[in-house]
């Protein structure tokens, strides 16, 4: 009788572990451990000391984009830890990927303040291409996840939606090249 009791609680703990939280509370997470996690970066990124081969701008530049991508990056951590599923990597991924885009779009004005004004046509022009290749890319994602070509699995699913958050993590980090070093 104690052997069967143990078995349902042990049951009962490891569906409770792997089971699924609503959206609304894992945004209520989210919304918490944004302020901790920029607490937290802020009291970093003050300790850090200037880099000396670095313009001001550049080591601002530098310093905000720590604080920014470790926030990010410790929340998509955290919320894989919490929901650990498919649709729970998925969707850690797609918010990751629309935080980097977010992202794109803050330092993008930044290259694009720093730029030449008879320059900025052809900067806007190349944000303009990226997006437009962006969205290509993701209708078809969208048609590749589909049974037909995937062969079904939520694996798939799981790679296409980490594929678009590092393309726009990708470009987060060419844009702060930009900024840090040619600039």
């Amino acid at each position: 009788m104690k052997l069967c009791s143990l078995i349902t609680l042990v049951f009962f703990f490891s569906v409770k572990l792997n089971a699924q939280i609503s959206d609304s509370e894992m945004e209520s997470l989210k919304a918490d451990w944004w302020l901790e996690l920029k607490k937290e970066a802020h009291q970093m990124i003050r300790k850090m000391p200037k880099e000396e081969s670095m313009s001001d701008f550049s080591d601002s530049v530098q310093r905000l984009f720590l604080q920014d991508t470790f926030v990010l990056e410790n929340i998509f951590r955290r919320q894989l830890e919490k929901e650990s599923t498919t649709l729970g990597i998925n969707k850690a991924n797609l918010f990751c990927a629309s935080e980097y885009e977010k992202l794109v779009d803050k330092y993008f004005s930044m290259l694009q303040a720093k730029m030449k004004k008879e320059d900025r046509d052809l900067l806007l022009s190349w944000q303009k291409e990226w997006k437009k290749l962006m969205a290509t890319e993701q209708t078809l994602i969208g048609k590749l996840m589909q049974e037909q070509y995937s062969g079904g699995g939520s694996i798939h699913s799981v790679e296409y939606t980490a594929r678009l958050m590092n393309q726009n993590k990708n470009r987060l980090l060419t844009i702060i090249d930009y900024l840090t070093h040619m600039i």
